[in-house]
């Protein structure tokens, strides 16, 4: 699998700094309910093979390296794990920063464990700005030590590490505020990189040093990969919606971004660039490219970065098939013959009701590696909202009224419906209990 993907890249330059970009890999999400560590343990171990297949020296994590706050035990063993064989790799530096998914301090927690395997981990914004700005060592050949690069290790950066005023009555102001805060995070960030640059490149024997940011979040301008790629909604809105470019500095010679899953250039800039995620977190990105970026500074030529990308493999085939029963029982048949795990959504739009469409399916599919995570019945739902109910009122109908027209706009089997009925009636009597003995 890795011999077919791994040979575009060319070999690394004798001087150069190489660095993999890589993010949001959201460890532990599931598919529609379904869990997906067999990709995650997958892409981990394709990740690793190209560390050493590429003589990667460090490697980047910008943010959302778990999907919740409480990752599993299953997720964090992949992690460490993934932590642990890179250490014996020729990757001599780890940089990991927090995303808006992971919680800073469960990354934090370990941090100090970690660093002793060259894995730096910023879980959370300090007011210390040291705390940020990491110094990558070589030794050069006369045993001193050379500094490699500079980075910028920013995490996500949440209103209250970085708001400049005190006024958050209108949302408008907050954003702004917020806005400003992260604008001027950066800038004291670049100005002393740039203090410590001039500083070390007196040394006569130092190459030139080149910065790199890190930064998880939304800048204007950048495009989503799909309406169901895990993303959170306030994602869209507000502040993380109206950061411009400029608040990378100019001398910042790479900036390493994650939060959008789409990989692309930001504002046009080649320096700047979202990798996207290494695995599609939604239907919607069935045929999207997922990639790794590899970032080549060469002191020889001014350590402009040469930027090229790494296609990751699909580890679990996809697909989104629509039509009536017929048409989707034909396009089933040969993905059943390929005996492979296979994620299908399914969506049905024919003719006819067919109101037991979702269990049929399921059927169909019983005892074959094709896995319906997502049926959809279209035609029911459309008959369903055409469907009104005249004359009724609220006050009319009783607790369990209105719970059957609730279920009358579900997607969902009568047996379903008989067991859900069953299951809210005893919700109910328990409520009712309980306010009589509260009386």
């Amino acid at each position: 699998m890795s011999s077919a993907i791994m040979h575009t890249i060319p070999p690394k330059p004798q001087t150069a700094l190489r660095i993999l970009h890589t993010s949001d890999w959201h460890i532990g999400k599931r598919l529609f309910n379904h869990s997906r560590y067999d990709e995650f343990e997958a892409f981990l171990d394709w990740l690793h093979i190209a560390i050493d297949t590429h003589d990667i020296n460090a490697l980047i994590v910008a943010g959302d390296i778990f999907d919740t706050v409480t990752p599993s035990n299953k997720a964090q063993e992949l992690y460490y794990e993934f932590l642990a064989k890179v250490a014996k790799s020729c990757c001599q530096h780890v940089i990991i920063t927090a995303g808006n998914h992971d919680s800073p301090t469960f990354l934090d927690a370990p941090k100090v464990i970690l660093k002793t395997l060259n894995v730096w981990v910023i879980g959370q914004a300090t007011t210390d700005i040291n705390d940020e700005i990491l110094l990558l060592k070589d030794k050069s050949q006369d045993g001193l030590d050379i500094v490699r690069a500079i980075i910028l290790a920013v995490p996500y950066l949440r209103d209250k590490d970085v708001r400049v005023g005190s006024s958050f009555e209108m949302t408008g102001q907050r954003d702004h505020e917020t806005a400003q805060g992260i604008a001027k995070h950066y800038q004291n960030l670049s100005n002393h990189a740039l203090i410590l640059q001039d500083e070390y490149q007196a040394n006569p024997n130092q190459p030139p040093i080149p910065i790199i940011a890190t930064g998880h979040l939304f800048c204007a301008g950048a495009s989503i990969s799909s309406d169901d790629d895990g993303m959170r909604k306030e994602s869209f809105v507000g502040t993380l919606g109206q950061l411009p470019a400029s608040i990378f500095a100019d001398e910042i010679n790479y900036v390493a971004l994650g939060h959008i899953h789409a990989p692309q250039k930001v504002a046009g800039q080649d320096r700047i660039r979202y990798c996207g995620s290494p695995i599609a977190m939604g239907f919607g990105e069935i045929g999207k490219d997922k990639q790794v970026l590899i970032v080549d500074f060469d002191p020889t030529t001014a350590n402009i970065p040469h930027i090229h990308t790494l296609s990751v493999p699909i580890f679990t085939k996809m697909v989104r098939l629509q039509g009536d029963t017929d048409t989707i029982r034909r396009a089933l048949n040969p993905l059943i013959a390929e005996n492979q795990t296979i994620y299908a959504e399914i969506v049905y739009d024919g003719q006819t009701l067919e109101p037991n469409f979702a269990k049929d399916i399921k059927a169909f599919l019983a005892n074959t590696k094709v896995l319906p995570l997502n049926i959809q019945n279209n035609t029911q739902r459309r008959h369903i909202l055409q469907s009104t109910y005249h004359g009724e009122n609220l006050k009319q109908l009783t607790t369990m009224d209105v719970f059957d027209r609730l279920l009358d706009r579900q997607v969902v089997t009568d047996e379903e419906k008989n067991e859900l009925k069953t299951a809210y009636q005893h919700i109910i009597q328990t409520i009712y209990e309980q306010d009589v003995k509260a009386e």
